[in-house]
């Protein structure tokens, strides 16, 4: 039997089952898709945002006294997949200052991002230290 024979004989029932077979992936596909399928697509340009959080203290349980940051909120830059980013809840990141060390004088502590989902960097926050001073109970 000639190669042109094999494609040629029963071309209907093939072609049938061809299309057959590719509706029954689309529909398996689709009942499988996860939030993130496209999150790590090379070929996605990924985009910056900027959003405003405030400072969060963490300080021990044990801690009997009060703190004030300056300022009381940072503008954190953020980069990402527009996908993601659009369905991000800003409030699902927060900016944490370290107070587990604070002594009784003011001083500088450095702010950092907490909580980022996957998928998204966090470029820069402004400003990177904030002034925190204790305060009077």
């Amino acid at each position: 039997m000639a190669f042109r024979d094999y494609i040629l004989d029963r071309f209907w029932l093939k072609l049938f089952s061809f299309i057959l077979a590719t509706l029954i992936w689309f529909t398996v596909q689709s009942k499988t898709q996860t939030p993130f399928r496209f999150a790590t697509n090379p070929f996605r340009t990924k985009e910056n945002r900027e959003i405003s959080r405030p400072v969060r203290l963490i300080v021990l349980p044990t801690t009997r006294r009060f703190f004030k940051p300056e300022p009381v909120e940072v503008r954190i830059t953020i980069k990402g997949n527009p996908a993601v980013l659009d369905r991000l809840n800003p409030g699902e990141i927060d900016a944490q200052v370290n107070l587990t060390d604070a002594t009784d004088s003011a001083a500088s502590y450095r702010v950092k991002a907490e909580n980022v989902p996957p998928g998204i960097e966090v470029i820069e926050i402004v400003p990177a230290m904030v002034m925190v001073e204790p305060r009077a109970n």
